[in-house]
């Protein structure tokens, strides 16, 4: 296994994987990470009232685009 990547940036992609609605098991894959640390920050997150979502609501924006 290669080494391990920066907490920040493990942390950055918890984040994302968490807003994005990805289950515990892709950040866990994608950082190399214990699945009970990725759990502890799912719970941080969820705790701070980020929403597991938050990143999926951009994708559907209804506000028209201003080209013209």
């Amino acid at each position: 296994m290669s080494e391990q990547m920066t907490r920040d940036r493990a942390l950055e992609i918890v984040r994302d994987s968490y807003t994005t609605g990805q289950p515990q098991s892709t950040a866990v894959e994608l950082t190399g990470y214990s699945r009970s640390w990725v759990a502890a920050e799912y719970r941080r997150l969820k705790a701070r009232g980020v929403s597991p979502v938050a990143g999926q609501l951009e994708l559907f924006d209804p506000a028209p685009s201003s080209s013209g």
